[in-house]
């Protein structure tokens, strides 16, 4: 040792923090969800939300996206895999959010004994439920023998 007295400063380096994005299915019946490989995350880094690359499907349901709560209710983010957010200071679960596929109905015609022309076809069927359904006219000319065409009826008699 020398004839100065030494200081000696502690050193430090910083902790770097990392959080993780996962992908929650929320329900899915069938597929898989994302895996994302750049995960862990430092705070402020650029998350890329990733598309629904396992075919995610739930019966009854069209999948329309992730969503930061299981609710749906959260913050959205389409599975288009262009969606982005900043990460913040603490892990991330985007669930699958699910809207429901609505019933859907036909409405066909029945020539019901005719002898010539053709039941008209509507071009607007299929419906959802609760939708306004305008009921064609005799547009394909139909005819019965000794009858008179009056209009349709839900039922055959």
């Amino acid at each position: 040792m020398g004839t100065t007295d030494v200081v000696l400063f502690a050193k430090w380096t910083p902790v770097i923090v990392t959080h993780t994005v996962t992908y929650n299915g929320n329900g899915k019946t069938a597929g898989s969800v994302p895996v994302d490989t750049a995960s862990p995350y430092t705070n402020g880094s650029t998350v890329t939300v990733k598309a629904n690359t396992g075919n995610l499907e739930r019966n009854g349901f069209t999948f329309a996206g992730w969503s930061t709560t299981a609710d749906g209710n959260g913050t959205h983010y389409a599975a288009t895999g262009t969606a982005t957010f900043t990460m913040s200071i603490s892990d991330v679960i985007l669930y699958a959010k699910w809207t429901p596929i609505l019933p859907t109905h036909t409405v066909t015609y029945n020539g019901n004994g005719k002898t010539a022309g053709s039941v008209p076809v509507d071009a607007a069927s299929p419906y959802t439920n609760g939708s306004t359904v305008t009921v064609l006219g005799n547009t394909g000319n139909l005819t019965r023998t000794g009858y008179t065409f009056a209009g349709w009826n839900t039922q055959e008699n």
